[in-house]
């Protein structure tokens, strides 16, 4: 085996083990999780949010690494907090909302290999609010910025609808989305387009993101 090979197999061993990966060269599948994130108990005092869900997703993904194909195994944490509305005529309904998400980021050589990383925040009201919250028809509506685990975030502020009793009711869904020590951290929070003083209570909870 000549040298320049020789060298070129070093240092892609050397890229491999400095991201965590060297299940990859191995032929292994590889784990990759984020640290759990949540809203603390002291920005949910006296906000009407509860914890109603917290639940680990493992996704397994095929990847390209060196020209050769292999597959990572990929774990995010979802944490949701609820808030039951007044409707007037739908009632009282939780369709408050406020969900935390992570992903780890992964990367080698320069290689993204979790998607997730690049989503634009409509990308994620697609992958991640139509699955926990039911949003559809999203349109961007406007932003503004957030301070979140040391510095301002910015949070994005779509219109859509979702379904209540059979009936669409307009909601407003705000997405913040940033990396923190190796993970994407995504904040989404939904509240009815009827209720926008809603936006600062929610602005509360996303202050008090942790991770």
């Amino acid at each position: 085996m000549n040298r320049r090979k020789t060298l070129g197999i070093a240092l892609l061993a050397l890229l491999v083990a400095t991201a965590g990966c060297v299940d990859l060269v191995l032929g292994n599948t590889p784990t990759f999780e984020s640290a759990e994130a949540n809203v603390s108990e002291t920005a949910l005092d006296g906000s009407g949010y509860e914890l109603s869900n917290s639940d680990t997703q493992v996704i397994s993904r095929n990847v390209s690494v060196a020209g050769q194909e292999r597959t990572v195994r990929v774990i995010n944490h979802v944490t949701q907090y609820n808030r039951t509305l007044s409707l007037g005529p739908f009632g009282d309904r939780e369709l408050g909302r406020v969900i935390v998400f992570t992903t780890p980021q992964i990367e080698m050589a320069g290689q993204a290999l979790n998607p997730a990383t690049d989503w634009s925040e409509r990308r994620v009201v697609t992958e991640v609010a139509q699955q926990y919250a039911g949003i559809d028809d999203v349109s961007r509506d406007s932003n503004r910025t957030v301070p979140i685990l040391g510095a301002e975030r910015e949070v994005v502020k779509f219109s859509g609808t979702t379904t209540v009793g059979g009936d669409d009711v307009g909601v407003y869904v705000h997405v913040t989305k940033f990396t923190h020590e190796g993970d994407v951290v995504v904040g989404i929070a939904v509240h009815p387009q009827q209720l926008p003083d809603e936006e600062d209570r929610q602005d509360v909870l996303l202050s008090g993101i942790q991770h």
